[in-house]
């Protein structure tokens, strides 16, 4: 046989074998999550293949977590946004992390009648594919409340939160935005006086301790009134980032906002 001609047979086959261990690998991952959780499902969504091509650098595939003693009414949707070692990171890796400390994990932890959406990234978040995504689950998921959304994230997902929030303010019930330093003198915060907003930081996490202060000074000299800040004492980085995401006291608080109080 032609040896290119082998080569061509050789790498696709190769490449479903990979993709195959991988949906094996995740598939273990997620099974073995939802025996350990007690109060949601979690399952893992791909995006259509037309979809896909309008979502820049978002990976394929996206974490879901839904309540699993749901009553009739909407729920709530929070979005959390992963930092950027996620970037690298296989699907299974980022799904077994998110079960320890981030989104999953923070939804699990608070027991709320709540979906999350955790969207997953080759880079930095982009507001405007992060906008075509949520348009995607608002008509996939009509049991969303709309008018209670949240967003959150830490270090490359706070920058992703802030730069969410500053494109799309019109769209969310509350944000937190945490651990980043991508605030700027020049954002143009008029349209988030109204935007209630939590940020956190490590104590110890010395280049992101003055930009989330920044962040929430700005926003209170612009006259918002709902705006909180929290510095956790001796943590670093990492350590930051698990404070964020097992806080169920910034879940009870987003939850208290809703955009018809805004109107």
């Amino acid at each position: 046989m032609n040896p290119k001609l082998k080569n061509l047979i050789l790498v696709p086959t190769s490449l479903f074998f990979l993709m195959a261990f991988q949906t094996k690998d995740i598939q273990k991952t997620l099974d073995d999550i939802n025996a350990r959780f007690k109060n949601v499902d979690v399952s893992v969504i791909n995006w259509p293949e037309d979809l896909q091509k309008n979502l820049g650098k978002l990976k394929a595939s996206a974490f879901v977590a839904l309540p699993r003693n749901q009553s009739a009414k909407k729920i709530p949707l929070l979005i959390t946004l992963h930092g950027g070692g996620g970037k690298t990171w296989s699907l299974a890796e980022q799904l077994s992390r998110s079960a320890k400390v981030k989104g999953l994990s923070l939804v699990e932890l608070a027991g709320k009648e709540l979906m999350l959406v955790e969207p997953n990234s080759f880079d930095k978040w982009d507001p405007k594919t992060l906008d075509i995504m949520l348009d995607y689950i608002l008509e996939e998921y009509p049991q969303v409340d709309s008018n209670r959304i949240y967003v959150m994230g830490h270090s490359m997902g706070g920058s992703g939160t802030w730069a969410w929030i500053l494109n799309s303010p019109e769209r969310f019930a509350a944000a937190s935005a945490s651990g980043f330093r991508s605030v700027k003198d020049t954002d143009d915060i008029s349209k988030l006086t109204n935007m209630p907003m939590w940020g956190m930081v490590g104590a110890d996490d010395v280049k992101n301790v003055e930009p989330v202060k920044k962040m929430v000074n700005l926003l209170k000299s612009a006259g918002n009134t709902n705006v909180r800040y929290t510095a956790f004492e001796g943590a670093n980085h990492a350590q930051g980032n698990a404070k964020v995401f097992s806080s169920v006291e910034c879940i009870d608080w987003m939850l208290t906002f809703s955009l018809e109080d805004k109107n």
